[in-house]
């Protein structure tokens, strides 16, 4: 049996969390989603969880790269300064739809970031990504 994974979707667009929702849906019942509307958000949720200890930290980050107040880059800077005891065992995975090849070589930069996704997300990418057959 797969256990149930914590994920934290970080992205500010409602088309996509919807869909992204929808799959997670239709990808089996092994994951409680969270979202985030920007990076700072995403940070803040962190740092609670991690403060309080009350709710279990996500086994998975999905963070679009362009959000406005904090963008995906921004929200690494402060995800790599989160206690490494804490961090060290979530994936954070890139998902946008920018084909520019210095957003991928930005993400390679990043050794927290398991991998670059270009958008649309799928029910394959997430069932890959979560180590479920």
């Amino acid at each position: 049996m797969t256990t149930r994974k914590n994920v934290l979707v970080v992205d500010d667009d409602p088309v996509f969390k919807l869909i992204a929702r929808k799959l997670f849906e239709r990808s089996g019942d092994f994951f409680e989603v969270t979202f985030a509307e920007n990076g700072l958000e995403a940070i803040e949720f962190l740092r609670t969880t991690i403060d309080g200890k009350t709710t279990p930290l996500p086994d998975i980050i999905l963070l679009d790269i362009e959000m406005p107040i904090m963008n995906g880059w921004g929200f690494m800077e402060e995800f790599v300064k989160l206690p490494a005891e804490d961090t060290r065992d979530i994936s954070v995975y890139t998902v946008s739809s920018s084909i520019a090849q210095e957003d991928k070589n930005k993400t390679a930069s990043y050794p927290q970031i398991k991998a670059y996704i270009t958008k649309p997300l799928t029910v394959d990418i997430i069932r890959s990504i979560a180590g479920i057959s």
